[in-house]
């Protein structure tokens, strides 16, 4: 089954007594530096922080925390302080980067630079938000919402790959992967439809392992068990997805902060297929988001199987 929630991965990770630590570049953020309090707090974490000094003594202070505790490293300009943090997890000095108050473009220029060892040459590296599905308490993924603009069939199948991978680490021992299209049917004019049946033959044929795909879905037809009836649908997928992947980033965003905003809900933003995890969180992320995102990094972290 899986974990059902952010907090039981939480509870197994104390249990267990794991702990890592991470380097956050423009650390200067409350959101971010509540959330790595709050993990610093709960024994998961620990970290440094490198920022604007000031301004993250000031946080700290203000969310009860001696400044003097904690290791903080003096860089204003975002794109040296995303290079610092880079080069912290490349000497081992941390165990993964965070993103903090800075752009995407900037934190990921420096730790993909293949020469910090975060990326292997040929790597595929996929987003993925874990939502926890409050109408049936489980957790489900969407990808790719922010790294991958237009990927084709073959990026698409390492994306699969990469949200299967993670759905293995959170214990969901065979994921059910919908490839989510405007249409259930193959419209050659629509690539997306095209693509999702290629990827449906690769997995019955066993070029993609550990999960079961079906596509093209529509959206209601990956969630709904009712619409997946009314259309008469036979799919071990439709209905029961845990993974929706989505034909371009545009509809994988949107998508992202429609559940965020309309509905509420709880959430964790993370990278798969870099050799280290990358703590990649948008900056209006809440501060309960932002920890969700750590403490599923931190799993990501064990690089095995929870199951």
């Amino acid at each position: 089954m899986g974990f059902a929630d952010f907090s039981e991965i939480l509870t197994w990770l104390k249990a267990n007594n794991i702990s890592k630590k991470a380097a956050v570049a423009a650390a200067h953020d409350l959101d971010a530096l509540s959330s790595v309090v709050a993990a610093k707090r709960e024994g998961i974490l620990e970290s440094i922080l490198v920022g604007d000094g000031e301004k993250i003594r000031n946080f700290l202070a203000e969310l009860g925390e001696d400044a003097t505790a904690w290791e903080i490293i003096e860089e204003k300009d975002d794109a040296k302080a995303a290079q610092i943090v880079a080069q912290l997890v490349a000497d081992k000095k941390a165990d993964m980067p965070m993103k903090g108050l800075l752009q995407t473009a900037t934190f990921m220029k420096a730790v993909l630079n293949k020469d910090m060892g975060m990326i292997s040459d040929k790597a595929i590296i996929s987003q993925s938000t874990i939502f926890h599905y409050k109408q049936e308490n489980r957790l489900m993924l969407v990808t790719d919402c922010a790294i991958n603009v237009a990927p084709d069939y073959s990026m698409k199948v390492q994306i699969v790959q990469n949200a299967v991978k993670l759905c293995h680490q959170l214990g969901i021992e065979k994921p059910k992967v919908a490839i989510v299209a405007p249409l259930e049917q193959v419209n050659p004019n629509i690539q997306s439809t095209v693509d999702a049946a290629m990827l449906t033959i690769a997995n019955m044929r066993g070029q993609i392992k550990g999960c079961f795909v079906d596509g093209p879905l529509g959206f209601d037809n990956a969630v709904s068990l009712e619409a997946v009836q009314h259309k008469g649908i036979k799919s071990e997928v439709a209905g029961r997805a845990d993974v929706l992947v989505m034909p371009d980033l545009a509809a994988g965003n949107i998508l992202d902060k429609s559940l965020r905003y309309f509905s509420g809900y709880t959430a964790a933003g993370v990278v798969s297929g870099a050799n280290v995890p990358l703590i990649f969180t948008s900056r209006t992320d809440t501060a309960e988001n932002k920890l969700n995102s750590i403490v599923v990094s931190v799993l990501q972290a064990l690089k095995k199987d929870v199951v």
